[in-house]
């Protein structure tokens, strides 16, 4: 069956060959069409990945929290009623305490108060020295108020020593309760610990999420942009400006349908949770892939098969690649027809790569400066991103190969297009 299939396939492709080398390069792209549909590549830059990667470990490490979480909730939920009853018996323990400790504290004040009155009376008679009918009726009288006076401080501070002991058992009681319960409290405050963790990774996720999405947003923006201003000098045709607007609304509802995904999952675990059920626990991902990439590739794609020529920058290096990409996150399907490169010899400087003529020079939010160039055989090679615009470059102007077209700060955006199709600029320039 497979080799009908072979057959058949070859058989069409020499009959729409116009030469064994056409047909050769044919065979190739039919190969390298095939095996994109089976690998698709994430061209996105090296920042966003890194996002990406920081994203989904977030995700990971929330997860990981759930389960700590469910596990410490559903042992406290337990221990609840225990937990509840031991500190009522505490907070009695601890009134009954105050109690005494405010009763100890009125007898200590009553005990100070008989021994001062002792030691006045004591102090008053020595210092009379009087030795009268009165004065002998005043000793005998003191006599009997002093033996009094010591009993009730006896009294005293027997009670006051029994009031302690009883203080001292009660506890001895409390804290026997606190160490039947210490472990509830440990867990209770190892949830509120991992809570506040979480709450934490939440906000840090959010926003590593809000970086990623708009810089997501930046490049099918940027893209638009480019493809709307190709348009307008129709270099391509308006429908390649139209899907690029199609990605940045549908960026917004997968965005929204992520976070009604989240919020579903998480009511579904506590309801699982409350019943008694298995709780799944596994990362919330988008999993349709919504796709906007192979109509737009077979219509608005080609392959170059002409000569290479010079790179745009000195030592290019690619930092965001030609072809199709699947975004990691909301899971967007797309193709990025331009490359992105930096120069790793320090040569800022951007140069033309074929003779041509300056047909277009423009400023925009999105692309910073850019200039379109127009060479022989209907390819056009396109140049955003720029910092500055060489004076020498303006519309209508010739321009030669090697010239200097620009400057950039950070990096070059490099596409190339023939007979208003994309083409791979790898194909183009030597790298």
């Amino acid at each position: 069956m497979i080799s009908k299939i072979a057959f058949a396939l070859f058989l069409t492709l020499a009959l729409n060959a116009k030469s064994p080398l056409d047909l050769f390069n044919k065979i190739n792209d039919t190969k390298k069409s095939l095996a994109q549909t089976n690998v698709d590549k994430t061209h996105l830059s090296k920042k966003m990945q890194e996002i990406a990667l920081k994203i989904k470990k977030l995700n990971k490490e929330i997860l990981e929290l759930d389960k700590k979480l469910d596990q410490l909730d559903l042992y406290i939920t337990a221990q609840k009623q225990k937990y509840q009853d031991a500190m009522d018996q505490i907070n009695s323990i601890n009134s009954t305490i105050n109690a005494i400790d405010r009763d100890i504290n009125q007898k200590k004040k009553e005990f100070a108060k008989k021994i001062s009155r002792t030691l006045g009376a004591v102090v008053a008679k020595n210092i009379s020295g009087e030795k009268d009918e009165e004065s002998i009726l005043l000793q005998e009288i003191y006599e009997k108020y002093k033996n009094y006076n010591q009993q009730e401080i006896l009294k005293l501070s027997k009670s006051i020593e029994q009031k302690k002991e009883l203080k001292r058992a009660l506890i001895a009681k409390r804290d026997k309760i606190s160490l039947g319960i210490s472990n509830v409290q440990k867990q209770r405050s190892e949830y509120l610990k991992e809570q506040n963790k979480k709450k934490k990774l939440l906000a840090k996720l959010k926003r590593d999420e809000q970086i990623y999405a708009q810089q997501l947003k930046n490049l099918y923006k940027r893209q638009a942009a480019i493809r709307a201003t190709l348009a307008k000098l129709n270099i391509v045709a308006k429908e390649a400006a139209k899907e690029a607007k199609k990605r940045q609304e549908e960026l917004k509802r997968r965005i929204r349908e992520l976070e009604n995904l989240r919020i579903a999952s998480s009511k579904k675990r506590k309801r699982a949770l409350r019943e008694g059920k298995k709780v799944e626990y596994k990362v919330v991902t988008i999993n349709s892939v919504k796709q906007y990439s192979s109509s737009y590739t077979t219509s608005n794609i080609t392959k170059y098969y002409g000569p290479k020529t010079i790179p745009p920058l000195r030592g290019p290096k690619i930092v965001k690649d030609f072809g199709t990409f699947i975004d990691p996150i909301y899971k967007i399907k797309s193709f990025n027809d331009s490359i992105t490169l930096v120069s790793r010899s320090g040569d800022n400087r951007v140069y033309n790569v074929l003779n041509g003529k300056v047909i277009y020079v423009g400023n925009n939010p999105m692309l910073g400066k850019m200039v379109v160039i127009e060479h022989s055989n209907n390819l056009h090679t396109i140049y955003a991103d720029l910092d500055r615009i060489s004076p020498f470059v303006k519309v209508g102007y010739l321009i030669r190969k090697g010239s200097v077209v620009g400057k950039i700060k950070r990096k070059l955006i490099f596409e190339a297009t023939k007979n208003g199709k994309f083409i791979n600029p790898k194909d183009l320039i030597n790298l």
